[in-house]
This record gives C-alpha cells, structure tokens and sequence, in this order.
C-alpha cells in the first residue's frame, strides 16, 4: 500500500538501499575482477546471481574507461546434474548431501527429470523405492549405472542443445575456461570442467575450496576475493547469511531448468525455468533496488574508490546480523527457492528472524 500512495518515495528508498547494500558488494567483486584478469581473457558469468554481477562488472568497466568482453551464461546446479546424469563423474556432487524419499522424488527434485522420463528411465518398482542419502549412495550409483544407456538416450537431445548453446556463446573457444560466481564450494564450475573435459578458473567473492584442484583429470583452479577456506557453519556471517545476497542477485526468470533446439530455427535456443519467487515476481522493484548498485558501480569505477575486505565484511555483518537494517519495503523480495535440497521457498530475513 505505501508503494501505491508514494510511489516515488518508496523508488528513492529501493535505490538508495541498492547503492549502500549491494552496491559496495558488487563494487569490490568487480574491482577484484579487473585486477585480478588479463584484459584479453573472456568471462562468464554463471547461475542467477551472475545476471546482476555481469552487469555490475560493466558498468565498473565503464566508469573506469576499461574494456573486457564478458557474457550471462544460463547454467544451474540441478540442470547440470541432470545433464551429466550418465556420467558417473559426476556423483560425487549431485548425490551429495541429505535425502529422505521415493527414488522418485530424488530423480523429480534433485535431477529435473520428467514424469515421462522417469517412466521411460526405471521401472515402477525402482521409482517407489524409499533411498536416503547419503546412506543409498552405493546402491542409488548402482541403479544409475545398469540404466546408464536408457539415460544417455533420453539426455541426449538436451545435452546435444547445451553444447551447442556453450559453442554459441564461445565458451568451447577457451583454453582455460573462466567463470564467476558468488561461490562457494564451486560446483557448477567442476561440472562444466567433466561436461567439457576444460580446465577451469572459477573467481568468487567467497571460496569454500580454494587451490587447484584436478577434477577427472583437469585443472579447475578457485579463487575467493573476499574470504578463503570458510564453510557454512564455521560462523562466517557473510557466507552463513548469503541468503541476503542471492535473493537479490538473481535474475529475472526462475532457475534454470532446460534447453531445446528451436523447432523453426536450429540455430536458436528455447530455454526453460522454473518457479518464480517473490524477487523475481516483483522484479520491477529489484531493478530500482540494483539501478541503485549499478550507478554505484560506475561511480566507484569512475573515481577509482575501493572497499577493503574488511570495511565489506563489517557492512555485510550489520545488514546481516542487525534487526530493521532492511527497508522494510524490501523485505517481501528476500525468497529465495532452494528446490535442490527439497525445502522449498525460504525468505532470508524469516529464516534468521530478522523479519
């Protein structure tokens, strides 16, 4: 109702809340970016919150009078472990973590398969099946393994329209393939690193695995700007609360869910999402919230004004860790869908009781 009766009012306070919360954040991830790559090395923005963190890249590069070629590129954990269902490489990270259910529901939530897939795939019997994980892991890989071809057969059109949509965006072109996220444990980055037998640079504000590390093989190097070698847990609020960032990095459409070549026009792609959550439902108000950040990005870029980690991390620990630090306008926006580890819709300023 207050956005209704002043609408102006309540623009100046999504945008000014944009410029002193995200603002800062995507500022400093920027400027470690450009330090921290040669020019002539193409990036690739990954998942949701890379939508928000590419263009914040821009206009920093803008402000600072810099060039350096970089793109969105759609990519989500689930989709990947779909994608790489066939592949036993991979379940060393889509098996990992808690599961309580049907066979089913593992396949529905975690891998994005179809009721008619599914069908297709298994037999009834091993559908109804109740796993856990990661109890069921041995016997769950098993069941994958003697189902491998029937997999391959039903993946292969989506996976065919995938690689073709990577070679599209110039991603096969690289040597060394370097992506950026908000972090943190890089899973997205080590899956592409087996889908394209590619090394791999993943930058991120936050590295729960920093180094190198040799994935099937290939190098897929991590680096964290912010903070290093921290889990969720360890009481690090910045990466405890990331809720607070990811609700508002994210892009307009729902997570990533599926790719088809165009029917009309091979040379096109039809993407498909999932649900939408409350930041995406009212994306109009996010936009004003980011202009904000954005004309902060450019301004910093501009004028060469820099955040150490120290001075981000007692920002990022008051917005997070303080009640009525957030606009109460603003805090219907804060869902984010956490559909791979089945709990569904979570609001970050409810689930901390800051709302």
């Amino acid at each position: 109702m207050e956005g209704i009766l002043h609408p102006a009012k309540t623009a100046a306070r999504f945008t000014a809340f944009g410029a002193t919360f995200v603002g800062p954040v995507l500022s400093f991830f920027s400027q470690q970016l450009v330090e921290n790559t040669a020019q002539n090395t193409p990036l690739f923005f990954l998942a949701r919150e890379g939508y928000w963190l590419e263009k914040a890249f821009k206009q920093y590069l803008s402000g600072s009078n810099k060039k350096q070629t970089s793109c969105y590129l759609l990519a989500s954990r689930a989709f990947l472990f779909k994608l790489l269902l066939g592949d036993s490489q991979s379940y060393a990270y889509s098996l990992k973590g808690d599961f309580k259910g049907s066979f089913y529901d593992l396949m529905r939530t975690r891998f994005l398969l179809s009721n008619s897939e599914i069908g297709v795939i298994f037999s009834n019997e091993i559908s109804g099946r109740h796993v856990e994980l990661p109890v069921d892991e041995k016997s769950i890989t098993e069941v994958l393994a003697n189902h491998k071809k029937a997999i391959d057969k039903v993946i292969a059109p989506t996976k065919c329209a995938y690689i073709a949509y990577l070679e599209a965006m110039g991603v096969n072109k690289q040597p060394t393939l370097h992506l950026v996220d908000l972090g943190y444990s890089g899973t997205i980055q080590s899956l592409l690193g087996i889908l394209l037998n590619k090394n791999t640079y993943g930058h991120y504000l936050i590295a729960s695995n920093p180094g190198v590390h040799s994935i099937e093989g290939w190098k897929a190097t991590m680096k964290g700007y912010l903070k290093e070698g921290i889990k969720i847990g360890e009481g690090y609020l910045p990466l405890d609360r990331s809720m607070f960032l990811e609700s508002l990095l994210t892009a307009p459409n729902g997570q990533f869910r599926d790719i088809k070549l165009n029917t009309f026009d091979q040379s096109k792609f039809d993407f498909y999402y999932g649900r939408k959550v409350a930041s995406q439902r009212y994306f109009y108000e996010l936009e004003q919230i980011m202009a904000g950040a954005l004309n902060y990005c450019f301004h910093t870029g501009k004028h060469q004004l820099a955040f150490t980690s120290h001075e981000l991390e007692l920002l990022l620990n008051s917005y997070m860790g303080k009640p009525n630090m957030i606009p109460k306008c603003t805090t219907h926006i804060f869902d984010i869908d956490d559909d791979v580890t089945g709990n569904g819709t979570v609001n970050a300023l409810q689930f901390f009781g800051l709302a």
